[in-house]
């Protein structure tokens, strides 16, 4: 049982895939790193199958899918970092930045960068390139 429970944390933690609720306990939350890597590798099937699914919207999906399973968790951890990586305040101020909810111009623009970048590199894609 602690095996399930561990699972519908470590999922529930990094997606927005619907888990049984489970008591967040030490106990079940041991293992509950174990399963992380099972959060990418649904994303990864997940975009197999839409990819596939919604061909001539290929681009536009494999951008999204990744933001929209995992809730934009991984998303707002890479907008603090370029909030701070591109401030030029010291390195105490850089923390300060990565600690602050606000979102601040270079995140919006490195957001924007992403999106381009991901959606230009998807639709260079090629059926036959795809593993399925």
């Amino acid at each position: 049982m602690r095996f399930f429970e561990s699972l519908a944390i470590g999922v529930s933690m990094y997606s927005k895939i619907p888990m049984p609720r489970v008591e967040w306990n030490e106990k079940n939350m041991k293992y509950a790193m174990c399963f992380f890597p099972l959060v990418g590798v649904v994303t990864g099937i997940l975009e197999v199958i839409l990819g596939n699914a919604l061909l001539a919207f290929f681009a536009g999906v494999m951008t999204l899918l990744p933001v929209l399973v995992n809730g934009g968790i991984h998303m707002d951890g890479f907008l603090d970092t370029m909030d701070a990586l591109n401030s030029y305040g010291s390195r105490e101020k850089k923390l300060e930045i990565l600690k602050d909810s606000r979102t601040g111009a270079f995140a919006v623009i490195g957001f924007g960068l992403y999106l381009v970048a991901s959606l230009a590199l998807w639709s260079e894609a090629e059926p036959e390139m795809l593993p399925v």
